[in-house]
């Protein structure tokens, strides 16, 4: 996609979803389960 085109609403809103939850990785915010509890453990 070049910066001219725009990308529809819907099509916005269907990265968003997908950056909340990837059903196909298991990642959620774009972070795996393992990473998520090595953020939570650690803190950083």
């Amino acid at each position: 996609m070049t910066k001219k085109e725009k990308k529809s609403f819907n099509q916005s809103m269907a990265e968003w979803k997908l950056f909340l939850y990837n059903p196909t990785t298991g990642e959620f915010l774009g972070r795996s389960a393992k990473s998520w509890g090595s953020l939570c453990v650690v803190g950083k």
